[in-house]
């Protein structure tokens, strides 16, 4: 079985702040589907203008779809 170990050193501020990062990443990833979902259901079913649209679209280019796919 393979094993990973991140080691912090809470007593130092940037090790604090990356421990601190690290524990949010998934609530992170989340928060992410969530806002994908949310233009996705936008463009799909709302009532929305065509400079709305455009502007829906590339936002959700935007978001980092690889990480998104962290979650499957």
């Amino acid at each position: 079985m393979a094993t990973a170990i991140l080691k912090y050193d809470l007593a130092d501020p940037d090790d604090e702040r990356e421990h601190r990062y690290a524990m949010a990443g998934r609530d992170a990833l989340c928060a992410l589907e969530g806002i994908q979902q949310a233009i996705r259901a936008k463009l799909k079913y709302g009532e929305i203008s065509d400079e709305t649209r455009r502007a829906l679209e590339e936002i959700r280019e935007e978001l980092p779809h690889e990480l998104i796919e962290l979650l499957v």
